[in-house]
């Protein structure tokens, strides 16, 4: 057996004793569990292993004559789907080094007294960054088009809702004056406050989460979705004195609320 061709398969992804039984039968032509034990030093409880993993992975075949059963190889060819296999696991694992490497940036920064930022992207990285509110020591300042949120995240939108009430957070809400924002915090919920403003700000397509020393920004669109977090006292106290600001000129509804 060519050590290099079995060092190869290994390097593909092939557990050595499997690579090393797939070669024998490769080299040997169709044979039966003691023509193969006589052809290696692997155990005959381990030759019984492998197989059923050759077989599963479609890079041999059996038929049996009898109570006799015959192992043969499959083209060689096969085996470039290891390289597949090993780009998609390639693939995989450079967007989570690219995603860590995006998290420990950000606490890098803040470490060294500059703001820490992380960026997200997709509907679960626009949920992580939404969920990280739940971590809110006191109220959660938002501005909100509650529109673009239940066109795209309708669904995840309920479930982080659900927690936050669980967990008591309360919330207070900017959001725009439109009658499906009306239509829909109609209901009362004792853990959020809605204030709306102006109409014709909207839409903006983009909701504003303020707690603890974080700000975080979620924008929804067709083509692109984007979550970033911020954490930095300075910053967020800027945010939220605005929002405040804007909270005290808007008058308070004259019915009460629910978030869902």
């Amino acid at each position: 057996m060519n050590q290099t061709t079995l060092d190869t398969l290994k390097k593909a992804g092939m557990d050595e004793k499997t690579a090393e039984m797939y070669l024998i039968l490769a080299e040997n032509g169709e044979s039966t569990v003691p023509q193969i034990l006589e052809l290696t030093q692997l155990s005959r409880a381990t030759v019984y292993d492998v197989l059923p993993q050759l077989l599963a992975d479609d890079f041999i075949e059996y038929r049996k004559d009898g109570r006799v059963a015959y192992y043969r190889a499959v083209h060689p060819t096969k085996l470039l789907e290891l390289l597949d296999q090993k780009k998609r696991q390639l693939s995989l694992l450079e967007e989570e080094m690219t995603e860590t490497v995006r998290q420990v940036v950000g606490s890098f920064q803040l470490a060294n007294s500059k703001p820490g930022v992380r960026f997200f992207e997709g509907i679960e990285g626009i949920m992580e960054v939404i969920n990280d509110s739940l971590s809110a020591k006191g109220d959660i300042l938002t501005y909100l088009d509650v529109e673009a949120t239940q066109k795209y995240i309708s669904g995840q939108n309920k479930e982080y809702v659900n927690k936050r009430v669980e967990l008591g957070i309360h919330k207070r809400m900017i959001a725009p004056n439109t009658p499906a924002t009306r239509e829909r915090y109609r209901n009362y919920n004792p853990n959020i406050e809605v204030r709306l403003m102006p109409p014709d700000i909207k839409p903006f397509e983009t909701s504003v989460q303020m707690y603890n020393d974080t700000i975080s920004f979620s924008s929804l669109d067709e083509e692109k979705m984007i979550g970033v977090l911020i954490e930095d006292k300075k910053i967020v106290q800027l945010h939220k004195s605005i929002f405040e600001f804007v909270w005290k000129s808007l008058p308070k509804l004259t019915y009460s609320d629910s978030e869902t």
